[in-house]
Order: structure tokens, then sequence, then C-alpha cells
């Protein structure tokens, strides 16, 4: 008989070893979703940011086209302007 409770024993401290393991693992599994879900919400709002970026560029580079069209147009009136002196003062 005490060849069968020593193996018993033994059999039990290797299931207990091996449940140690498992709750080891199990709470590394937990950890590294928590940190998983943590960065897939950060991909998120990283996602949301350049979303915003790109707008503010779209939006960015329509008002530069713009004003570059507004210079232009200023540099025509005072070509225009200057060409009108010029006129005026072959005149005098």
């Amino acid at each position: 008989m005490n060849n069968i409770e020593n193996l018993l024993q033994k059999i039990l401290n290797a299931q207990n070893k091996t449940n140690e393991r498992l709750d080891s693992l199990e709470n590394q599994v937990l950890e590294n979703t928590q940190i998983l879900k943590a960065l897939e919400h950060k991909v998120d709002i990283i996602k949301v940011d350049v979303e915003n970026i790109r707008f503010d560029l779209a939006e960015t580079k329509g008002d530069f086209k713009e004003l570059k069209k507004d210079v232009t147009a200023v540099e025509v009136i005072t070509s225009k302007n200057w060409n009108d002196i010029a006129h005026i003062k072959a005149i005098k």
C-alpha cells in the first residue's frame, strides 16, 4: 500500500505543479489580452487623429490654393496699376 500512496502523492504533486503552471499561464494570457485591448484602443485613437490631420491638411491645402489665386490677382492688379501710372507719367 505504501508504494501506491507514494505513487498517488507523486501524481498529486505533479498535478499541483501543472495546475500552478496553468494558473500562471492563464494570468499571463489575461494580462496579454488587456494589453492587446489597450493597444487596439490606442490604434483607434491614432486612426481618428490621422483622419483629423488629413482633413486639416486638405483644408489647409485648399486655403493655400485660394491664397495663391488671391496673390496672383493682386500681382495682376498691381502690374496694371504700375502700367497706368507709367501712362499717366508719360502724358505729363
